[in-house]
């Protein structure tokens, strides 16, 4: 069975620092196998919402491939599970880059390539081969955030054309 390496580097704004780590997946495991494997390597907890997001060669995203099915509309994308997902559907379908974006609400990005492919190693689990630098992600949590944290909107009646009212009696209906 084939097993294809990929380096997944976490995308950290003023950051100098070279950090990734290097990851080797069968191709009959799912994006959500792999997503999984990517918690584990940098030691993320489990429990919040995530996506990958194809991407061509310039990071430019394109079909995103979500963790649970967030229940789309008619008009809206087909909605594609990471479980349903496997690795030898992404080689077939030549996809080499991802956007991993875990967390939506307080988010960690991450770049992933694949940079190989390996026959020599038989594991039966995603398998982290390398580790280098320290990633230490910002942890947020919803009692930290303060109304300081908003921008404040000016809001013009001069440039509001329509009507203000105070409570639902003052509608004409």
């Amino acid at each position: 069975m084939k097993s294809y390496v990929y380096r997944v580097t976490p995308i950290i704004e003023n950051n100098e620092d070279e950090i990734y780590r290097d990851i080797l997946i069968q191709e009959d495991k799912t994006l959500e196998d792999f997503h999984f494997a990517i918690l584990d390597a940098y030691r993320l907890q489990e429990g919040e919402m995530a996506s990958f997001y194809t991407c061509t060669e310039n990071w430019e995203e394109g079909l995103e491939i979500t963790l649970m099915d967030m229940g789309t509309m008619e008009h809206e994308s087909v909605s594609i599970l990471m479980q349903e997902f496997t690795i030898k559907d992404s080689v077939a379908k030549d996809v080499k880059y991802y956007k991993f974006t875990y967390d939506f609400l307080f988010p960690k990005k991450f770049k992933v390539e694949r940079i190989g492919e390996n026959t020599e190693i038989k594991e039966d689990v995603p398998v982290l081969l390398a580790e280098v630098g320290k990633y230490e992600p910002v942890v947020n949590h919803l009692s930290d955030i303060t109304f300081d944290d908003f921008e404040e909107e000016s809001i013009s009646d001069e440039d509001d054309d329509e009507p203000t009212f105070e409570n639902i009696d003052d509608l004409d209906i």
